[in-house]
């Protein structure tokens, strides 16, 4: 059984424009039980705030580094060049771990030689506290290719990512998380998750991760199912029921909107336009 017990960790946050949280993020990261760890900073292109806080930061297991705008992808991809870990935490620079995560996850490699990649649950919070929670699970490609079931914060092997390319620099609007987790299992590595809430998520309404969710969503997993058809196509009739599952549940709550009573009366009240539009229409 291979030991990892005193691996270097290299932590690796990109930050664009997070001066107000960071600093949380980094001191996660200062208090782990787990003591042999670096810091990677990637500034991605942010703006003079944040470039200003950061020349501030006096650490000595702590690296910046810069690049302009490209994205958490490249921004990670960056850091994970210039890390001297072979074991790689990626860390959001508004989110935090409690601060036993690395030293339970690092005992998980040096349980299971085939895990590549260890996670845990989390909880969603802002400033009113928490809101909701992040629930992880295990699972093959498949599973994961239908349900992105890790955290995308989570502790990896550096050899898994130079085995699969790192992240993919083409996904600059979200889920290269959620790519990265299916190429990894694809390439027969196992996700473990540790069933304790070690992860904090900070729920912003302007979050790359909301802007994906409402404009970006459909664009996102096309490429991700196109990238990995072959999983698909092994995958098929689960694909198949889910579809249908969906557009049953679709199909019955318009049914159900339309037997509504707030939409009979909106139903009643755009009648008399719908009459007038009628009639121009005729005119035509």
């Amino acid at each position: 059984m291979e030991s990892n017990i005193n691996s270097l960790v290299s932590v690796i946050i990109p930050c664009y424009n997070d001066h107000v949280y960071i600093q949380e993020a980094i001191d996660s990261v200062n208090n782990q039980t787990y003591q042999n760890i670096e810091i990677v900073i990637i500034d991605d292109g942010s703006r003079r705030e944040t470039k200003e806080f950061l020349k501030k930061i006096q650490q000595e297991n702590l690296t910046i580094l810069y690049q302009e705008n490209a994205g958490p992808s490249s921004a990670r991809n960056n850091g994970i060049r210039h890390a001297k870990g072979d074991f790689i935490l990626t860390l959001d620079a508004d989110d935090y771990f409690d601060a036993t995560f690395v030293e339970k996850a690092m005992f998980v490699f040096n349980q299971e030689s085939n895990v590549g990649l260890v996670t845990c649950n989390g909880y969603i919070f802002n400033e009113n506290g928490v809101v909701d929670e992040i629930i992880s699970e295990e699972g093959d490609a498949g599973h994961f290719l239908f349900n992105n079931s890790a955290i995308g914060n989570s502790l990896f092997r550096k050899k898994c990512w130079a085995a699969i390319g790192g992240f993919d620099e083409n996904m600059k609007k979200g889920y290269e998380d959620w790519d990265f987790h299916v190429s990894l299992i694809k390439a027969n590595w196992k996700i473990k998750v540790i069933k304790e809430y070690l992860f904090h998520y900070r729920d912003k309404p302007d979050s790359r991760n909301s802007q994906a969710d409402k404009f970006h969503k459909y664009d996102l997993w096309k490429y991700i199912y196109i990238k990995h058809k072959d999983v698909l196509v092994d995958n098929q009739e689960v694909m198949i029921n889910t579809v249908f599952s969906q557009m049953e549940i679709l199909e019955m709550n318009c049914h159900n909107l339309r037997g509504s009573m707030d939409y009979r009366i909106g139903n009643k009240i755009l009648k008399p336009f719908r009459f007038i539009k009628g009639l121009g229409f005729k005119r035509k």
